[in-house]
């Protein structure tokens, strides 16, 4: 190998190593996509999440307009209330104790 041919060797060995740099740690590179798709995963992961929260919701909503066991279910058990036949007991909410 003459003088010439290894400082084009060389030459030629810096610039693959620099366009290397240039494509794994440049903005854009593939650090950039991994670190990108890694989001994308988390946020695909919270919609998910939310479409089944909304589901539930609309299955709540049309179950409230529409299905009359439901309402009363939900009136007895979220808004303490009663049929005209029914009692409700409720405990003292404070603890005494008994001192001799």
């Amino acid at each position: 190998m003459t003088t010439i041919e290894k400082i084009g060797f060389y030459i030629s060995v810096f610039v693959i190593v620099i366009l290397l740099f240039f494509i794994f740690f440049s903005e854009n590179g593939v650090f950039d996509y991994k670190m990108l798709k890694e989001k994308e995963r988390s946020v695909l992961n919270q919609v998910q999440t939310i479409d089944q929260e909304n589901k539930k919701l609309e299955t709540e909503i049309k179950s409230l307009k529409t299905d009359m066991d439901y309402i009363k279910h939900v009136a007895k058990h979220e808004h303490d209330m009663a049929e005209e036949d029914e009692l409700i007991f409720k405990g003292k909410s404070g603890n005494k104790r008994d001192t001799p």
